[in-house]
């Protein structure tokens, strides 16, 4: 090496060629500085593999870590509900309509539950054929009464359902009151039961124009027999 040139750091880090090394038997500036770098070396060396980590930075690893399983609980939370939304407002959406709107559902249900064994309010009473003439010159038109087996006819009167008049017979049938609607407009599409205020409405077109209608607490099926029964 040229006289007066000092080695660099980096030229004291790996292996040291012929001439480097006599510049360093000669050089007590450069000799102390690889001995040093050396002193450096072997202190990184002699240091523990593992370091204590202190208590309060376990406490903050500790506590993210806690932070995030939370979040991750919060999310999947968050998914399912949204999902359970979806479904509900897909079934909502497509799932089968009853036979009559749901509003006509509950006006008949209620007006069934208030005039319930009320038989006292009856306008007229008699068999099939002397009602459906009553109702004839009472509001206009003549509701075909079929013959229903096994039941009792209690009394009948004209009501008011979704803003129009409509024939009410009531019948007992082995203890079960029930409320037969003739409707002289067609609510009813097909023929079908709902449900609405604890009991069922089922309905069927009617054949002559409108809709009969039933609403009690039997069976689905006998509910729906009946009302074919009347429409005989």
């Amino acid at each position: 090496m040229k006289p007066g040139v000092h080695l660099r750091d980096e030229d004291l880090l790996g292996p040291l060629l012929r001439e480097q090394e006599e510049h360093l038997r000669a050089c007590a500036s450069c000799a102390g500085r690889a001995s040093n770098q050396e002193q450096i070396r072997a202190a990184v060396r002699g240091m523990a593999r593992e370091a204590p980590v202190p208590v309060a930075a376990a406490t903050l690893l500790t506590e993210a870590a806690a932070s995030s399983r939370l979040l991750r609980r919060w999310v999947a939370l968050l998914a399912a509900v949204t999902i359970s939304v979806a479904v509900a407002v897909v079934w909502a959406t497509h799932r089968p309509r009853g036979p009559l709107p749901a509003p006509l559902v509950d006006e008949l249900a209620l007006d069934h539950l208030h005039y319930e064994r009320k038989v006292e309010a009856a306008q007229v009473k008699g068999d099939e054929a002397s009602i459906s003439a009553w109702f004839a010159g009472k509001l206009g038109f003549s509701p075909h009464l079929g013959s229903i087996e096994a039941t009792t006819v209690e009394g009948a009167k004209p009501c008011r359902i979704a803003g129009q008049w409509t024939a009410l017979v009531w019948l007992d049938r082995a203890g079960h009151w029930l409320s037969l609607f003739t409707m002289p407009q067609q609510t009813a599409d097909r023929r079908g039961c709902a449900s609405a205020q604890g009991v069922r409405v089922c309905a069927s077109p009617d054949p002559r124009g409108g809709a009969r209608v039933l609403v009690g607490d039997l069976p689905e099926g006998e509910m729906l027999r009946l009302v074919d029964e009347s429409l005989e």
